[in-house]
């Protein structure tokens, strides 16, 4: 027999919020509508994924990938119509008992299970010690991370605070099976969800807020090069490339391959339907409509975690995420709606907590039921897709986030339904990253050689968890997890991605994985799986429901630190500029610069740019080439024949004021060889030293002298033709 669970000062959890294609009518309007956005998204991302890479196999262009991507759209709708008619002939599977959902006891304890009043004072005082241990050691990690002491004191109280929390939560879990118990929030088929009408309204007003804000703010990324040069090309010439467009009109191979992204191509598409630029689409539309969706998606997976006061939660994570900035490019607040334009942003805001919940929701219904449920694993293998289809980041975060998501399933034995969840999951991130291997996959950073630091877990921890009250509130969040989330399959997968998040902290694995498998330092994205803001809300939610009249007080108290500590992420202090109407998310200068070029060239011509205005042209369009947009995109062609590596570099050095180690005459035979059209230098900034305005001025009668005449100058960019 079950018994519903409500210790003293616990609030009750909260209620189900299903995943799959379809919620329950009794969820009100507004939940309705907010999943369908979220499956739709998602849905969206899936099938796109598959028709764009069956296109770039096919060679297909635009026209052939829209029509692909009506049909399967058309069946997916099909399907999901004959499933519903189906659920709806007859009742849905029984769980091996009928019981009322249970609420969590005590921080860790499972809530009460039959016997545990039996057990043997020495195993029940064990039992009340271990959550003790663990919020010790993740109070010492968090406090040593935020003084900044030695790291790999720090990575070992990680991995050992890690460790200890998903031991406990793995014991509740245990517990509550050999009591009989539902998994804590489980809902029976046919029992009605209550919505959270005050929550979901929180979240709506959020979500419209801040994609205004997202709208208004400009934050110009170099990355945007590739990506959104990709979208260029599709934009303008219909079809899908597979060799360099940066550089040449496919002509030589591509500094990053294979593409296997499908969302640039995607947002070339859009723009090539609708006959404006691909920057129009990433930087005008992408930025609010996906930080609307991240905030909704944040909501849900605060809600299928069961947290208490859900309002409260969300918005101590929101104020986390909007107050995490300054240095440090992997923070979270960095990573939030300033960015959230780019593939892989949108895959750690939106695709990750969705997929957190796909991955409760199976687990949860397997412990409960025995076996997985069709429209489960379906949800599964949407978000596993879109993943991929987002940024190759998914090939290996997508892996680590299916494991944690059935640790629970392996904890109770449920072979079968923990393989199905791992396997349909993963089945395509694992097959693309075979074909990625299997082709030679690249680069364009050379990680092996460039900004070595990169690799050393104490620069990126940092980078992730800063130092201070921010380190301190999110290390503790996180290593806390295992113990504060209401689900008990949920603390069981929050204690797994902990855990794997601290082995790629301890010095040395980063280096290594990059030798065996090429992974490098971007493997610090595995530290996304664990949604850092998400555990910070429910940090402050437990520490509200702890309460009784001043409940409020303790959170309120964490985001009064969190503001009075942190940056604004929209400041101008972090580089970030608030325009609107909107604008390209690059500086105005180099738009202007960059125009004024693309202007005056013809098809085919190729250009010398400062790096900022050389970005900013390579992503407007693909009709005019530059020399080099930043000098490490040439590595990867360095030995191919015709690419003039050599020049290439010394022009790119020539037009940002570095020095260069050769004779003028050197310099004009690479103008001429490489047959550039228009050079633009940029001077310098008044105060700087006088040496490098004399250089600058020596370069433009260089140029003056091998046959250019000036043609305008914005700012501190004088331009230059011939």
């Amino acid at each position: 027999m079950v018994q519903t669970a409500r210790s003293a000062g616990t609030a009750p959890a909260a209620p189900a919020e299903p995943v799959g294609p379809a919620t329950p009518a009794t969820t009100g309007r507004l939940e309705r509508g907010v999943g369908r956005a979220l499956d739709g998204a998602v849905l969206l991302l899936a099938t796109w994924t598959p028709v764009y890479h069956l296109c770039l196999l096919l060679r297909w262009g635009v026209g052939a990938a829209v029509v692909l991507e009506v049909l399967a759209l058309a069946a997916v709708a099909v399907a999901l119509q004959l499933t519903r008619g189906r659920r709806g002939g007859r009742a849905g599977p029984a769980p091996r008992a009928a019981v009322a959902t249970v609420a969590v006891g005590p921080a860790g304890s499972g809530g009460p299970t039959a016997g545990a009043d039996e057990r043997p004072p020495g195993r029940r005082r064990a039992r009340r010690r271990a959550p003790a241990l663990v919020v010790a050691l993740a109070l010492a990690a968090a406090v040593l991370l935020a003084v900044r002491a030695p790291w790999p004191l720090v990575a070992a109280l990680w991995l050992a605070a890690a460790a200890a929390g998903t031991a406990t939560a793995v014991r509740a879990l245990r517990r509550a099976a050999r009591a009989g118990d539902e998994p804590a929030g489980y809902e029976p088929a046919g029992r009605a969800a209550q919505p959270s009408r005050s929550g979901v309204v929180v979240a709506l007003v959020w979500a419209a807020a801040l994609a205004v804000l997202a709208g208004a703010t400009r934050w110009p990324n170099p990355d945007d090069l590739y990506y959104v040069n990709l979208s260029q090309w599709t934009a303008e010439r219909g079809t899908f490339p597979l060799r360099d467009t940066i550089f040449s009109d496919e002509v030589f191979p591509m500094t990053s391959f294979p593409p296997v992204a499908s969302y640039d191509g995607l947002l070339g598409t859009l723009a090539h339907l609708l006959g404006v630029p691909a920057a129009s689409v990433a930087y005008l539309v992408v930025p609010s409509v996906a930080t609307a969706l991240s905030v909704l998606a944040l909501w849900r997976l605060l809600r299928a975690w069961r947290t208490p006061l859900v309002a409260v939660a969300l918005s101590l994570a929101l104020v986390f995420l909007l107050w995490d900035g300054g240095p440090g490019y992997a923070a979270p607040g960095n990573l939030f709606l300033i960015r959230l334009w780019q593939g892989k942003v949108v895959l750690l805001c939106l695709l990750v907590p969705l997929l957190l919940v796909a991955l409760l929701r199976h687990a949860e219904r397997a412990l409960a039921t025995g076996r997985s449920a069709r429209r489960d694993l379906a949800a599964l293998a949407a978000g596993g897709t879109a993943a991929v289809g987002l940024s190759t980041t998914g090939i290996f975060l997508v892996p680590v986030l299916a494991l944690g998501g059935v640790a629970p399933l392996l904890v109770a034995r449920r072979w079968r339904a923990a393989a199905a969840g791992f396997v349909v999951a993963s089945a395509y991130p694992l097959a693309a990253g075979a074909v990625t291997l299997a082709v030679g996959g690249r680069s364009a950073d050379d990680f092996a050689e460039r900004r070595l630091f990169r690799f050393d877990p104490s620069w990126f921890g940092h980078e992730i968890f800063r130092d201070g009250v921010y380190g301190l509130v999110g290390v503790v969040a996180v290593l806390l997890g295992a113990l504060l989330v209401p689900s008990r399959a949920a603390r069981v997968t929050t204690g797994v991605l902990a855990l794997v998040v601290g082995v790629t902290f301890v010095p040395g694995v980063t280096r290594l994985a990059y030798d065996l498998v090429g992974l490098g330092p971007t493997l610090w994205r595995i530290s996304w799986a664990v949604t850092v803001a998400a555990l910070v809300g429910v940090l402050g939610a437990r520490l509200a429901a702890g309460g009784r009249r001043w409940r409020l007080l303790l959170p309120a108290g964490v985001a009064a630190a969190l503001v009075a500590s942190g940056l604004p992420i929209w400041s101008s202090a972090n580089g970030v500029s608030l325009d609107w109407p909107p604008r390209y998310e690059r500086g105005l200068g180099s738009v202007v610069v960059a125009e004024d070029v693309i202007a005056r060239a013809e098809p085919g011509d190729t250009v010398l740019l400062p790096e900022q205005d050389a970005i900013t042209l390579t992503v407007l369009t693909t009709r005019v080439k530059t020399v080099a947009p930043r000098d490490y995109f040439l590595d990867q062609l360095r030995d191919v024949p015709g690419f003039r590596y050599e020049q290439r570099l010394l022009l790119v050095r020539f037009a940002n004021g570095e020095v260069v180690f050769a004779p003028d005459s050197e310099v004009v035979a690479a103008l001429d060889d490489l047959d550039v059209d228009q050079a633009c230098l940029l001077f310098p900034e008044e105060g700087e030293p006088p040496y490098r305005t004399t250089r600058v001025v020596e370069r433009a009668q260089l140029l003056l002298g091998a046959g250019f005449t000036p043609t305008q100058r914005v700012g501190r960019t004088s331009c230059y033709a011939r």
